[in-house]
């Protein structure tokens, strides 16, 4: 049976599955929680059957039979996370009529955020949120936060990296995202829960969408200047823009917010003033490099998040099950934080986290066709190193919105107009072949990577506190990069050798390429400032 028709089946994911069973089995919407981590990795499965196989759901020149049109809006969004923070700028401060739809409900995300107070104030200038509202959202904030990589087989030893001010504000997402519907709804927009993408009609004038009632299978049809897609790592409109490459790496990433772990300053214990930004507790084994971050939520409720995620090349032979990575979570999660009696789950979180590797001058990857747009995860072009792409979302919300209106004022819908407005940079390129040392090569040392890993912490704890942070908030000047470049190969010579072992020639030649790329860039926004 191929795996487009396949069931969800609750016995045979308790069967399979049975830590992930047991740890949920406090929480009264569980069943929604396994059948939805089943349809992503279900979505997941069909992607890397057949890569280069896109289902064709964009259709030019064309219009759909029997379908009645049954709203017409400026904008059309596929996407209820990402996509509803966007479309709540272009309503708000822009005055847009745009429909927000999602297969499941608009506002509700699988994962939580981390960010900064710097990257937050971007709402604010964005006309989204004031300061007092985005205040309601924030559950804590951290003293501090630090990487430590496991060192116990490596030749180099680091302390942790400490750095304030980065992923230091912890974020209740849906609460963000329900202060964002109830403006929507205000105005004369729409937002609509339980609809599922199904296929876009672009037109000369419009563009027509497609879709299908979750509960009902009902089609319902309706028209936009533009349309927006914001479904996420699997995009299907990414896939087929992309000729079915729409990510070559990616972060399967699980874990829980839970409470009942045990308070205090040890390794194992939890500090709910610190932030645990990326920490590894073993050395590579099934091809994977075992990743850890911790960040504590609301210190009254006593909610702590932990995730448990690898990097990895969608081409790699690793496993990248969910369901299995949560099995290695709830048994590896004793050997990273220490429980008490009443330790208990309040969510699972999980997901795939995308990553585009550019091995070119340009932004290759398409994010874009005529009256269509991709953002958030669907674009794919945020840094890999912190693994989320709603900190790259905020950072580039006003840009982003701004550049929107203007194609809509000036009815500039064609592919290479709508193209620029993206969130890619030229240091998201080498940040993501720097990333590609978190994975190991196929004949390396389990040690390697934490080894590698190790050396780029030390020689970044030597260097002025502000590149760390430029670093982790995707925003690296090329002359702080060639520092934390010429310190590492100081610190560990074979620095370059691995990387040849890891990128292989032709991508070592890129990640220079993209590097000269980066400099010259930042060198004509010197000139033109």
């Amino acid at each position: 049976m191929s795996n487009r028709e396949k069931q969800f089946d609750l016995a045979e994911v308790r069967r399979d599955f049975p830590l992930l069973v047991e740890n949920l089995a406090n929480l009264s919407d569980r069943e929604a929680h396994l059948k939805r981590i089943w349809e992503i990795e279900q979505r997941w499965n069909l992607f890397i059957e057949n890569p280069e196989k896109s289902e064709e759901v964009l259709l030019f020149d064309a219009a759909p039979k029997d379908l009645k049109i049954e709203g017409e809006f400026e904008i059309i969004y596929a996407g209820g996370t990402l996509g509803l923070l966007h479309a709540s700028v272009m309503a708000l401060k822009h005055d847009r009529k745009v429909l927000v739809f999602d297969a499941h409900t608009v506002g509700k995300t699988h994962r939580d955020w981390n960010i900064s107070d710097a990257e937050l104030a971007e709402f604010i200038r964005a006309g989204l949120f004031t300061k007092d509202e985005i205040e309601t959202a924030i559950v804590n904030r951290y003293k501090t936060g630090f990487v430590k990589f496991y060192d116990a087989n490596s030749k180099i030893k680091t302390p942790p990296l400490f750095m304030d001010n980065v992923l230091d504000v912890a974020i209740e997402a849906d609460k963000l995202l329900e202060l964002a519907a109830k403006k929507l709804k205000k105005t004369e927009s729409k937002v609509i829960s339980n609809l599922r993408f199904v296929r876009a009609f672009v037109q000369k004038e419009k563009v027509l969408v497609e879709c299908e009632d979750a509960k009902t299978g009902r089609r319902k049809l309706f028209a936009s200047k533009l349309f927006v897609d914001a479904t996420g790592t699997n995009s299907p409109v990414s896939r087929q823009l992309n000729s079915g490459k729409s990510i070559t790496h990616v972060c399967p990433t699980v874990g829980t917010v839970a409470k009942g772990f045990k308070r205090g300053g040890d390794e194992k214990e939890v500090d709910f003033s610190i932030g645990e930004i990326l920490v590894s507790t073993e050395d590579v084994s099934d091809h994977r490099q075992l990743i850890w971050e911790g960040f504590a939520g609301s210190e009254r409720k006593d909610e702590y998040t932990t995730y448990l995620f690898f990097y990895d090349s969608v081409e790699s032979k690793a496993d990248k099950s969910l369901f299995r990575l949560f099995e290695e979570y709830f048994e590896k999660l004793p050997d990273y934080k220490t429980k008490n009696g009443a330790w208990k789950v309040v969510k699972p979180v999980y997901g795939y986290i995308p990553s585009v590797h550019h091995q070119g001058w340009d932004n290759r990857k398409k994010t874009a066709a005529d009256r269509v747009l991709l953002v958030g995860d669907a674009a794919g072009l945020s840094s890999p190193l912190t693994f989320c792409g709603f900190g790259s979302h905020v950072r580039n919300l006003r840009k982003l919105t701004d550049l929107t209106e203007k194609s809509l004022r000036e009815n500039l819908f064609d592919e290479k107009n709508l193209s620029a407005i993206n969130a890619y940079e030229p240091r998201v390129a080498q940040m993501s072949s720097l990333a590609e040392f978190m994975r190991p090569a196929p004949k390396s040392k389990p040690s390697v990577v934490n080894e590698t890993m190790n050396a780029v912490m030390s020689a970044l704890s030597s260097l002025d506190k502000e590149i760390s942070r430029e670093m982790f908030q995707d925003r690296i000047s090329f002359a702080s990069f060639k520092k934390v470049l010429l310190k590492t190969a100081q610190i560990h010579p074979q620095v370059f050798k691995k990387m040849f072992e890891h990128l292989g020639i032709k991508g070592a030649f890129w990640w220079v390429a993209n590097i000269a790329e980066s400099a010259f860039d930042e060198r004509k926004k010197t000139e033109a400032d």
